[in-house]
């Protein structure tokens, strides 16, 4: 089989769709949290119910997006499904350890964060690890 040939075939056109479907709702999920998040500024307190509408539907476009997620991975080849899971592995546990010692830093006292920058910051961190355990197996395996 040649190169060209892989490229189009049924599971390599599968795996592209389900990366595209994954990146819309990652965008869509982003958006409505941006909303969620930034919303209450532009109509302020007495908005309450468009907070909570707004906050309803980024959890509703989550769940769309840990479902596109899960079809992005049975669309990948074995391989790419085993960095993945690897990726996964490291950014619950940047997520868990991170979060634990930062909340006992700012228990104690030792770290000045309100709770949504140490949330972020967790976030991030979990991002991060993950892009960088993606970037290592694509790496080690290729």
């Amino acid at each position: 089989m040649t190169t060209s040939d892989s490229t189009n075939s049924p599971a390599s056109r599968r795996g592209a769709r389900a990366l595209f479907v994954l990146f819309a709702w990652t965008a869509g999920w982003v958006l409505t949290l941006a909303f969620a998040r930034f919303g209450p500024n532009w109509w302020g307190s007495e908005g309450a119910v468009l907070t909570w509408f707004a906050v309803a539907l980024n959890i509703a476009v989550g769940i769309g997006w840990i479902v596109a997620y899960a079809w992005f991975l049975r669309a990948l080849d074995e391989l790419q499904r085993r960095i993945q899971v690897d990726a996964m592995a490291a950014a619950l546990g940047v997520g868990v350890v991170g979060g634990c010692a930062t909340g006992a830093l700012i228990s104690a006292e030792l770290l000045v964060l309100d709770a949504p920058a140490a949330i972020a910051a967790v976030v991030v961190a979990m991002a991060v690890g993950y892009l960088v355990t993606i970037a290592a197996g694509t790496v080690r395996y290729r």
